[in-house]
């Protein structure tokens, strides 16, 4: 399966940009358009998120960076959808520029 990373730098705390994070990854409509079925387990204490989908795999942690904080998503498509790696990659950048500014 070829993985990628989107990294994704924000003015907000490492704490603010994972509560924001939370909540994209819990009630934005546009990535369960990619999988319906879809499961999120999120680790407060390390500020990381898994989702796991009938067609896809990815990893998201938040970290600090300076005074703001580094989001890094790493997906992990099946070789058959490689060719949508682009729309899934646009929509994740958008996400994360709406969340996070």
């Amino acid at each position: 399966m070829p993985k990628f990373t989107i990294d994704h730098s924000s003015s907000h705390s490492a704490e603010e940009a994972y509560k924001k994070i939370k909540e994209f990854l819990s009630n934005d409509q546009d990535i369960r358009r990619f999988d319906p079925k879809i499961q999120c387990s999120f680790d407060d204490g390390t500020k990381c998120a898994n989702l796991k989908g009938s067609q896809f795999k990815a990893d998201m942690t938040v970290a600090t960076a300076g005074a703001g904080s580094k989001v890094s998503v790493t997906v992990d498509l099946p070789l058959m959808l490689t060719p949508f790696k682009g729309k899934v990659t646009e929509t994740l950048q958008r996400k994360l520029a709406k969340y996070l500014g």
